[in-house]
């Protein structure tokens, strides 16, 4: 009798879920050059699973809220001892909120037009995801640089799992670098920029945009999907926006929490047009334009300094190609004014990067570009660290919360014109110039010697283009509480009772701007001030105030800080005033004495 063949078993196929794919769209708003849109919609097309997308306006990121972390209001993920701040601050202005709305939007319609379809819902995204099918299965754009939104993800991800689901993450192209092609892990970066570019295979990316041949790769972009799934007939979400709301610009803003006196003064101001479809044809429009080498305006090279600005050394521009455009750094204007699209996601840094190369000012871009690389991983390697008081470098001064002198700061009623002209153009258009940005936080910090967390915060609030690293590490810069690497990232002690450098960063701008018109356009109270007195109101006398119809003390702010002499700043060998040329302070405090009493006398016959 013969044994029996044993009955083989049938092999267990690993079964296909069954809910829909979904991507979660946070500050990659843009189908062009999206790894994490391709690798969602692939894996729909591949399981024949629905797809569709889901953005959340999350109520954390836009209301009013003490300064810190907003994912963790207890401290349960914290220190526990911490107390709560309050400067003052939402985390979204209304002005903000309409550039992101629009960017959603359009990237709604972007979709629609490829029939496809965005869900916009107002609430926590870990409340709204938390709720779809079993089976869902979720990827995203990871955010490691921000403490918050790692967060939100692994809040997300813990509710998705506890309802049946999944949340994958993707590195997508938010970086320049893809993680994977870096030779070192982003928390074991080095220190300074300048070792940073090297160590990425640039041979010296303040002078050069060349390149060895064993450089770490930047990877191309991608293109958009070309066949999208059919988008869930019946999926319905917490928090889902209407149609109705979606398409009424103000009934939106009170749906998100707005007043209608923020809503009314955000509606005011005129904002670049938001959305991927915008930042596209910006970028086409620069690359067109710059084609061929600019010739620089006489005018300008005779007027420009370089004070102060990180321009490799040069104190002002030279005649022929400038591959850096260096002179923008110089100007309100500004440089590349593409950062607002960038930080929403509607246009990537490797596109930018590839598309630059077809001008001569590649140099340029990728410069800018490496300053964000950099200021990510410093965040990645410091986490919460770059948000505290004392920053990374544990930095301990006598820091200030004056609410007085922090609004005059925030609202531009300081009394030193640059600086109030700056502060009016935020809150007006929710853009500064880097240069502007750079002066006004130095003044906050070292000169009212406030804590540089009320400008990081206010700044939060109004740019446009916000991103948490790039804030958080530039005010790390200027305040010299971060860590690592020479000068500026080395914590530093001292303030500047004497305002020299402050004196400085002014003198510049008078050189630079030397008729006041970046003022006379955001200071109004000063637009019939004399030339030489529109960088210096209070070097007036009172009959030249009466002239002008300005008054300093009545028409326009006293300086905080008293008044400022910028006259006799000949740079001594280290930057700074030589003793010789040092200005006597007293004869020019006699003369604010004197014109003090006439102030008074003339507000009594008032």
């Amino acid at each position: 009798m013969s044994e029996e063949e044993p009955v083989l078993k049938k092999a267990r196929v690993i079964p296909t879920s069954t809910g829909p794919c979904i991507w979660w769209a946070r500050n990659d708003l843009r189908v062009q050059d999206n790894p994490v849109l391709r690798a969602v919609v692939g894996a729909a097309l591949a399981d024949r699973r629905n797809f569709a997308a889901v953005f959340c306006f999350d109520p954390r990121f836009l209301d009013r809220s003490p300064y810190g972390r907003v994912t963790d209001p207890e401290f349960k993920k914290s220190i526990s001892t911490r107390k709560l701040i309050n400067f003052s601050s939402r985390k979204t202005s209304a002005l903000r909120a309409r550039f992101w709305i629009q960017c959603v939007l359009k990237l709604g319609e972007e979709l629609a037009a490829r029939g496809s379809k965005l869900l916009v819902c107002y609430g926590k995204p870990e409340d709204v995801l938390g709720k779809l099918p079993a089976g869902s299965e979720v990827k995203c754009l990871p955010e490691p640089v921000s403490i918050e939104q790692t967060d939100v993800e692994e809040f997300t991800r813990a509710e998705l799992v506890k309802g049946g689901s999944k949340l994958r993450c993707d590195p997508g192209a938010m970086s320049l670098y893809h993680p994977d092609d870096l030779p070192f892990h982003p928390k074991d970066r080095p220190d300074n920029y300048s070792a940073l570019a090297k160590a990425l295979g640039w041979k010296d990316l303040w002078t050069s945009s060349e390149r060895h041949e064993w450089a770490t790769p930047v990877r191309g972009p991608v293109p958009a999907p070309s066949t999208f799934p059919p988008p869930p007939a019946d999926l319905v979400l917490p928090g889902l926006i209407p149609q109705e709301v979606l398409a009424d610009e103000t009934r939106l803003l009170k749906h998100l929490g707005y007043t209608d006196e923020e809503i009314s003064e955000a509606q005011a101001q005129k904002i670049p047009p938001g959305g991927e479809p915008a930042a596209r044809q910006w970028l086409e429009q620069w690359v067109a334009e710059n084609q061929k080498p600019k010739e620089m305006d006489e005018s300008i090279l005779k007027n420009v300094v370089y004070s102060d600005l990180p321009c490799a050394g040069q104190s002002g521009p030279s005649t022929g190609l400038d591959p850096f455009q260096w002179v923008n750094l110089a100007t309100a204007h500004g440089g590349f004014r593409i950062s607002h699209y960038m930080a929403v996601g509607c246009i990537s840094a490797r596109e930018i990067f590839a598309r630059s190369q077809e001008t001569p000012y590649f140099a340029m871009a990728a410069h800018r570009l490496m300053w964000r690389e950099f200021h990510r991983m410093y965040a990645i390697q410091y986490g919460r660290r770059i948000a505290w008081q004392q920053g990374p470098a544990r930095v301990q001064r006598g820091w200030k919360q004056d609410p007085d002198i922090a609004e005059a700061w925030k609202k531009g009623r300081t009394g030193v014109p640059y600086i109030d002209a700056c502060q009016r153009e935020l809150l007006q258009t929710g853009w500064l110039a880097y240069k502007g940005r750079k002066t006004s936080a130095h003044f906050l910090v070292f000169d009212l010697w406030m804590d540089w967390r009320i400008g990081a915060f206010h700044d939060e609030e109004c740019l446009l283009d916000y991103d948490f690293a790039m804030n958080y590490g530039n005010w790390a810069v200027v305040s010299k509480i971060g860590n690592g690497g020479a000068s500026a990232w080395d914590g530093s002690r001292e303030f500047d009772p004497e305002h020299w450098d402050m004196r400085f960063k002014l003198r510049a701008e008078q050189q630079n701007d030397p008729s006041g018109t970046y003022i006379r356009r955001w200071v109004p109270e000063l637009q019939n001030v004399e030339d030489k007195y529109i960088h210096t109101p209070w070097l007036m006398s009172e009959k030249e105030m009466q002239a002008c119809g300005c008054t300093v003390g009545v028409d326009y702010p006293a300086s905080l800080v008293g008044p400022l002499d910028l006259s006799n700043l000949d740079a001594g060998s280290d930057g700074h005033p030589s003793s010789s040329d040092e200005p006597s302070m007293d004869d020019l405090k006699a003369k604010i004495d004197e014109q003090q009493r006439e102030l008074a006398s003339l507000r009594a016959s008032r």
